[in-house]
């Protein structure tokens, strides 16, 4: 309605002034609409979840279950009472003028995305209490503050200052704005701060964190990469990288490092504790560290990199004036008064006052004691195992791992590993009678104290019996081989008790055989002695005629069809008397079939797996049984599984899986892959029993050099769809940038899924209504709604699609992009589940148009030419406030003056004019020629010249460069047809406004 007309009809008595006293009855106008507008309005809605019924939730013991159709609208409220829960069964965005509520005790959960970000912050009211999130947490837009622990899938903090008194828990990414505190533990997937940011407690990051410039945390880090970007950012606490720790220039480390690979880049860094870095140190110019090193390789570079303390090194390298304040350890040693270890660049000599001083390899404190387990009895002539642990306390109630340790038991030395805190010694005695066990030749001198097992006394008495024993040894071999021939040896001291001598010589004798079932204690099978079968029962024997020859020894042939230990006993009872032996016979799985599910599966989700330990044979080993090995206190009989390799040639990735625990010899295995492809999996089993034995299996049956890729196919698990800008709105036309991704169950890409791979698809595009919904009668259509498979790279596609309406203009409208390979099921991937997988992917679609407004002044006056982007409601144009992202070109700009010889000053910024808030101005003024109007018009299309009305009716038209954003064209109807034209607008020189003319008397007659 046109403004004189509408004040008419509110104020008919001053009609015939309207247009000259408009200004005068503005405010009037104003409070006269503000009173026919305001008389309907809606009041606001407060939801209490206080145990009172609220909206159409449940309550079900103290927790309110909301459909997903739950929604809050204008200034309504939600209030949570302590120890309440809200359930939200949806995505759920809080409005500017919306209000939350919460106390200590009360919980927020949402099943979908979670967004606080456009909240008012005097309307954020949570004081106590938690948000469990099944999508993204966004908080931020505006500076936002609450105290609350936070656990969702992510974690979305920014663009704005952001405080929150609680914990941060995300599943993978967090990303933290600048100037953010965060009071409470922080810990995901992938840890990322902007400048400024404190934070006041630990942080943990799965793969790593990135702490931005001026930021502080206060706590330990944990995290396999760690990069704290320079500048003035502080630990104060120690940091565990285990992969790398980058540490940018003028930052503080109050606490000890521990790293894989540290680099120092310069420069006036300091850390105030150790560092410990089992690959390699690079300290840049003018960086400290107060403490000691331990690292492999030392590169301190110049100038004035300094360490106050020791360095342990296998190498060191010291660039100009690069010192070491203590002392530099050579690691692999180095010759007295030399520091051999070290390259020594830093311009002091070495031993001077400032230069290196080195020496061996720093001494370990050795244990305090040893600790010697026997069973208290032994044979002599006959092997018998000792174990002794190396103690690091007086009371063994700890093993000593620290440094290898060497000492003798008996005459017999021995040797304790780093970190492995015992070792089992094979003792020999020929003489027989009682010894007393003690550790001798160890470092310190340590004493012994003992365990026997026989009476559980810590008596260090063992006593070894005399006469003729029999020595029984069966070599390791995979389970039901054949050939393989078992050593009986008969043994006894000679008469000086100085050495062991062969017995039975060159006689025959009848051996008595009896077995029984070690590890695992049960079995099934018997093994086979000489072609005949052995039950290994009690009481059950078998007798076999033999003959030793003349070095005592006789054999006969064993074969065993299952896996585990055999513990064999033999007795000889002859002419010459008694003697006795025993020994043990180890076979292991020959290999593993392995039988992977079905595909095509999910990357990411669980596959049904299935390994069968078997014999020579292809036979099952049923004795192959995890908890009963275990329950034998046996060791080393783990299996692993791993990628062998990748058919179509990409990234092998690794398996997820726990150990298999196999049952009568099979396993059944739930297994995760997180890529796509198919592959071969191999599963390996090392040192069976610790008898060096091992055993493999492989899917793969193309042979060398081939990947058969039986596993699989593995397929995406969904596509994420996202818009590629932070922008949610875009004009009708506009082509927006998409990414699609595609995704395994945990939320990462699959990098496997791309063309060069030959693994990606043809993926179709969709719009549906914001619920995911198709539209019943859709408003538009998508431009382009095929992505071809050979735009995936690393699992992503990067495309670029517009929404176009099928009539303009028209109301807004939000749509949910949705992305599928149109394969049938079981092949079928979408991004319709989990539902966060198209949150990003809502843009909302107005028909816009843009406007040049006219103006006119002195002719020596610079006027502000105003343009304006406007959308659609439905009802009316409206400016588009939400726009701040539209910048016209300053070259698509056409000016015609209606004079001759005018030149004209523009001052429009060299790369564009930039909408904030739907609106910009420029500036025009006449340097030279007469006054009069000049057109404006804005080149929206691709051609040289625009096609705005006023140029194209009066033949003036010059060149320009096309902006290409037809988008933006308003429909015109005054060039003879109605169609879409570039905006035009006037700037007239020369011209004043009634108020600026120098009139002394105006009267108005009106008849």
């Amino acid at each position: 309605m046109y403004i004189p007309s509408l004040f008419a009809m509110l104020f008919p008595s001053q009609a015939p002034q309207a247009c000259h006293a408009l200004r005068r009855w503005l405010p009037a106008l104003a409070l006269a609409l503000a009173g026919l507008l305001g008389s309907g309005a809606t009041q606001a809605a407060v939801f209490n979840f206080d145990g009172n019924p609220a909206g159409d939730c449940t309550l079900t013991d103290k927790e309110y279950n909301c459909p997903a159709s739950f929604a809050i609208k204008g200034n309504d409220e939600i209030n949570i009472a302590s120890g309440y829960t809200l359930k939200l069964n949806n995505s759920f965005t809080f409005g500017w003028n919306q209000r939350l509520v919460m106390r200590a005790g009360s919980r927020l959960v949402c099943t979908g995305s979670f967004s606080l970000a456009d909240l008012n912050p005097a309307r954020l009211d949570v004081s106590g209490g938690s948000f469990v999130v099944g999508g993204t947490f966004y908080m931020g837009s505006s500076a936002q503050s609450m105290t609350a622990d936070v656990s969702a899938n992510a974690i979305q903090l920014g663009g704005a200052q952001v405080t929150i008194k609680g914990k941060l828990a995300a599943q993978g990414t967090i990303s933290i704005s600048s100037g953010s505190k965060i009071t409470g533990n922080v810990s995901g997937a992938s840890i990322t701060t902007s400048s400024s940011t404190t934070i006041t407690g630990d942080v943990s990051a799965g793969s790593r964190f990135t702490l931005a410039s001026g930021s502080t945390v206060s706590g330990s880090v944990t995290a396999p990469v760690f990069d704290m970007l320079s500048t003035n950012s502080t630990v104060n606490g120690n940091i565990t990288a285990t992969t790398s720790f980058t540490m940018g220039s003028g930052n503080t480390v109050t606490g000890n490092v521990a790293t894989g690979v540290f680099d120092m880049q310069a420069s006036g860094s300091r850390i105030e504790g150790n560092v410990d870095a089992t690959t390699s140190i690079s300290m840049g110019s003018g960086n400290t560290v107060q403490g000691s090193v331990d690292t492999g390789n030392l590169l301190l570079q110049s100038s004035n990199a300094l360490i106050t303390g020791n360095a342990s090194v296998n190498w060191a390298t010291l660039e100009w004036a690069g010192r070491v304040a203590g002392t530099i350890f050579c690691k692999k040693g180095t010759a007295t008064g030399k520091c051999d270890c070290v390259t020594n660049n830093s311009g002091f000599p070495v031993n001077s006052a400032n230069g290196p001083r080195c020496e061996g390899p720093a001494a370990s404190k050795g244990p305090q004691r040893f600790l010697i387990t026997h069973d208290g009895e032994g044979d002599t002539c006959l092997p018998e195992k000792i174990t002794v642990t190396a103690c690091a306390n007086a009371t063994c109630t700890a093993p000593h791992f620290a440094g290898t340790v060497s000492g003798r038991l008996l005459g017999k030395d021995f040797t304790i590993v780093e970190n492995a805190g015992s070792a089992v010694v094979e003792l020999t005695r020929i003489a027989a009678g009682s010894v007393e066990l003690a550790v001798t030749g160890a470092t310190g001198t340590p004493e012994s104290q003992c365990y026997r097992t026989s009476d559980n006394t810590g008596s260090c008495f063992m006593r070894f019996t005399g006469g003729t024993k029999l020595k029984l040894s069966v070599p390791p071999h995979a389970a039901g081989t054949g050939g393989i021939l078992a050593t009986l040896q008969a043994v006894r001291a000679n008469d000086e008790n100085s050495a062991c001598i062969a017995a039975f010589k060159n006689e025959p004798h009848k051996v008595t055989l009896s077995c029984s079932y070690a590890k695992p204690k049960t079995g099934t099978l018997a093994p086979v002695l000489d072609g005949s079968p052995l039950a290994c029962t009690p009481g059950t024997k078998s007798t076999l005629d033999t003959t030793f020859k003349d070095d005592g020894s006789a054999q006969f042939s064993y074969s065993y069809a299952d896996a585990g230990e055999i513990r064999l006993n033999a007795v000889v009872d002859g002419a010459k008397g008694k003697a006795s032996g025993e020994g043990s016979a180890v076979t292991a799985p020959a290999s593993f079939l392995i039988q992977p599910a079905a595909g095509p599966i999910r990357a990411g989700a669980e596959f049904a797996l299935t390994l069968t330990a078997r014999n020579v044979a292809g036979a099952a080993t049923p004795n192959f049984d995890t908890q009963a090995l275990n329950d034998a206190l046996a060791t080393s009989h783990a299996v692993t599984l791993e990628v062998a390799c990748h058919a179509q040639g990409g990234n092998k990735r690794s398996i997820a899986a726990a150990a298999p625990m196999f049952r009568a010899g099979v396993a059944k295995v739930a297994a995760s892959w997180p890529d796509v492809g198919n592959i071969d999996l191999q599963a390996r089993l090392s040192d069976f029993l610790g008898t060096g034995l091992g055993a493999s299996g492989n899917t793969n049956t193309a042979g060398a050099g081939g990947c058969s890729g039986t596993a699989g196919p593995f397929i995406p698990a969904y596509f994420e769809v996202a818009l590629a800008t932070p922008r949610s709105i875009y004009y009708a036309g506009e082509p927006f940038p998409l990414r699609v991704s595609a995704m395994n169950k945990a939320g990462a890409v699959t990098l496997n899924y791309s063309a060069l791979r030959k693994l990606s698809e043809p993926v179709t595009l969709a719009a549906n209504d914001k619920n995911g919904a198709a539209f019943a009668s859709p408003p538009g259509a998508l431009s382009a709604a095929t992505i071809g498979d050979a735009m995936f790279v690393d699992g992503v596609a990067l495309v670029e699609t517009s929404y176009v309406f099928s009539q303009s203009p028209r109301a807004p409208a939000q749509i949910r992009l949705r992305a599928r390979n149109g394969n049938a099921s079981p092949g079928d991937v979408s991004s319709a589940a989990p539902a966060t997988a198209e949150d990003a992917a809502m843009p909302i679609i107005r028909s816009g148009r843009l406007r040049i407004g006219n103006r006119f002044g002195s002719h020596k006056a610079t006027l502000s030419v105003p343009v304006t982007a406007e959308y659609w409601t439905g009802k009316s144009w409206l400016l588009h406030s939400d726009d701040s992202a539209t910048v016209i070109p300053a070259d698509a700009f056409a000016f015609r003056p209606a004079s001759a010889g005018v030149s004209l000053e523009k001052t429009i910024p060299s790369d564009g004019l930039k909408l904030v808030k739907g609106a910009a101005a420029f500036n025009l003024r006449v340097s030279a020629g007469g006054p009069g109007p000049v057109d404006i018009a804005a080149n929206l299309g691709s051609d040289k010249r625009d096609n705005a009305c006023i140029g194209k009716l009066a033949g003036t038209q010059v060149d320009s460069a096309g902006a290409r954003m037809p988008w933006l064209r308003p429909v015109v109807n005054g060039c003879g047809t109605t169609e879409t034209r570039d905006p035009s607008g006037r700037a007239t020189f020369g011209v004043y406004t009634p108020e600026n003319r120098r009139i002394i008397h105006v009267r108005e007659v009106f008849n």
